[in-house]
């Protein structure tokens, strides 16, 4: 996006910023008795000064308010070798503000337990126990020192697990690959440990996990991402997850929207068909249809600019030449736009498409017991896919459980025989 006027700061983060803000405001405003931040607070893990100095005075309109405040750290936040978590810079427990990351200066015995930095309980009111595992608490070769992360909930408590992973029971949870650290499995059995809640963060998107969206004990949410990264998220509402604990201890959970900079993914052209005259008429007329301009963002951020993209796909080379001379009035037409974006992706060519079936009919012709044939395969895959060495054995659990359901029958549904 375009420099922030005042600032020469990317729009961006100070759209960030102002999230962060909306978000902590609507909280005090809710009338919350505490705030707790999922993780990732911070972009990297050293955060550079002006977002350290924001993120502690959006804090303290927290502290001014009496409200007590727990900081996870995710996989953003870890620091690399020895060095700490960025959330270390939220660490004011004079404030009423106490940061989960693990500290070398830290004693045995000193800090939170069971393991400080790992996993620790916070019982900030009587009652209620928040146990939070941190990025660092879902690292499997902790087991190699001897330390075994077990959250287990507390008898006689409220008890709400916070987290900074990807849930194993969520379709969606190979959608957030990111090269900020490790991809860090929630194993699921721990969500079977009769929590009346599960709070989690590090998928973008807010709201509940499908399969674990009912009310009550149990229930799994992820409180999502301040902002929209871009077009590689899923577009959706962002804010935040109102808990109220009932005075039956019945934990209801609510997602709280915030603002957001209009953003537009234009429908996809397929340039297979038209001419580039064709092309250039469509993306005028969608240009000339869009509101490029948000009044309330103008108010809270100096911009107004909404965030817009088309993609193009078949385009010949013939094409893309003559639609490059078309890109910059185009780019006049949406200059009102924060941003604007052309995106060209290629087709596989039409006689590959053509030959896939074909190809695909006699490779797995031959095969009857498709498990074993993945068992057979899996080392090799594995290498080709590039799946995270954190997720590779449950990805490999996974699809070996995909395979052994598979018949020729079902593999070839109403296909014809080879040959």
């Amino acid at each position: 996006m375009r420099l922030n006027a005042p600032t020469r700061w990317n729009q961006r983060v100070v759209d960030g910023h102002m999230a962060h803000h909306l978000t902590t405001q609507a909280m005090i405003d809710a009338g919350v008795c505490g705030i707790i931040d999922g993780g990732d607070l911070t972009h990297r893990a050293r955060p550079v000064p002006r977002d350290v100095e924001f993120a502690n005075r959006t804090d303290d309109l927290r502290a001014a308010a009496r409200i007590w405040g727990i900081g996870n750290s995710g996989n953003h936040c870890a620091g690399a070798g020895s060095d700490i978590s960025a959330m270390g810079a939220m660490h004011r427990p004079h404030l009423g503000m106490h940061a989960v990351y693990p500290d070398p200066r830290r004693g045995r015995s000193d800090g939170v337990g069971p393991n400080p930095g790992l996993y620790e309980i916070h019982q900030p009111v009587d009652g209620l126990a928040i146990h939070t595992v941190s990025h660092y608490g879902l690292d499997r070769s902790l087991a190699d020192d001897g330390i075994r992360i077990e959250p287990t909930p507390l008898p006689g408590h409220v008890n709400l697990f916070i987290c900074h992973g990807v849930f194993e029971a969520d379709d969606r949870l190979y959608r957030c690959i990111n090269p900020h650290g490790q991809e860090r499995p929630i194993p699921l059995e721990w969500a079977h440990r009769n929590w009346d809640a599960l709070l989690l963060s590090h998928y973008h998107s807010l709201g509940a996990v499908p399969g674990h969206d009912h009310d009550g004990p149990g229930q799994v949410w992820y409180t999502g991402s301040s902002l929209t990264r871009g077009f590689s998220d899923e577009l959706g509402e962002r804010g935040w997850l109102h808990v109220t604990v009932e005075d039956s201890g019945r934990v209801h959970v609510e997602a709280r929207t915030i603002w957001q900079r209009p953003q537009y993914d234009l429908p996809l052209i397929n340039a297979s068909d038209l001419t580039a005259a064709d092309i250039d008429d469509l993306v005028t007329h969608r240009i000339n249809g869009l509101d490029l301009e948000d009044a309330h963002s103008a108010r809270l951020t100096g911009d107004a600019g909404a965030i817009c993209r088309q993609r193009i796909t078949g385009t010949t080379p013939a094409q893309r030449q003559a639609l490059r001379a078309m890109e910059s009035r185009w780019s006049r037409l949406a200059a009102a736009a924060g941003a604007w974006q052309i995106d060209y992706q290629q087709q596989k060519p039409v006689a590959l498409r053509e030959l896939e079936p074909r190809i695909h009919r006699e490779i797995t012709g031959r095969v009857t017991d498709y498990a074993s044939e993945f068992a057979q395969r899996a080392g090799q895959l594995a290498s080709r896919t590039h799946v995270p060495t954190a997720l590779a054995d449950d990805v490999h659990a996974q699809a070996l459980a995909w395979a052994q359901e598979i018949t020729p029958e079902t593999a070839y549904g109403d296909a014809p025989e080879p040959g």
